[in-house]
């Protein structure tokens, strides 16, 4: 019987995915797709696409009803397009958006309702402790001061306003209550 002393294929890691990652992989660009297909108007607006013929492929997708096969055969082909042309970049745009009004239905009343307290200052805050009397006020004052300053800086990112947005979105859930017309602020009025 012969020994095997030495054999190659084992000794050095791998060069291919795995089929299962392989698989995974196709799995999470296809998921991109469907975001990408329900994407709102202005979102998919504001989308820089590195190849036409991607964005060509999602308008027609998007053109298509819902849960036709049509649909499906398109957006496989968008993944397809996607795994060719790479996805990353179009993965970060997507991820740096936020919540969409699909996920979150409440989003843009949020959104208004934090501009509301920024911009009105001690007397937001004071509509805000009527409207939810168990929120704590000082908190909630500390994170409006925060947000109010960030708005002076050049900075693009606004750690302070994102940190008051999940603290009112958590105390609304919390308490169950719906946000009065009065307490959003319109982004077209501007200040």
């Amino acid at each position: 019987m012969a020994v095997q002393e030495h054999f190659e294929g084992f000794d050095t890691a791998p060069d291919e995915q795995s089929r299962s990652a392989h698989k995974r992989e196709a799995q999470a660009i296809r998921k991109l797709a469907d975001k990408l297909a329900d994407l709102g108007d202005t979102a998919f607006a504001r989308l820089v696409f590195e190849d036409e013929d991607i964005k060509e492929a999602l308008v027609k997708a998007r053109s298509l009803k819902r849960n036709s096969d049509e649909r499906r055969r398109q957006l496989q082909y968008v993944a397809k397009l996607l795994r060719n042309y790479g996805h990353e970049e179009l993965e970060a745009q997507v991820n740096g958006m936020g919540a969409t009004a699909k996920e979150d239905p409440n989003a843009l009343r949020l959104e208004q309702l934090r501009e509301f307290l920024i911009h009105g200052g001690i007397k937001g805050v004071n509509a805000m402790v009527e409207l939810i009397p168990a929120i704590d006020r000082n908190k909630l004052r500390t994170l409006v001061k925060r947000a109010h300053d960030e708005l002076s800086s050049t900075l693009p990112d606004r750690p302070a306003a994102r940190a008051l947005y999940q603290y009112i979105k958590a105390e609304v859930n919390r308490s169950g209550v719906t946000i009065p017309e009065t307490m959003q602020r319109a982004k077209s009025n501007g200040a």
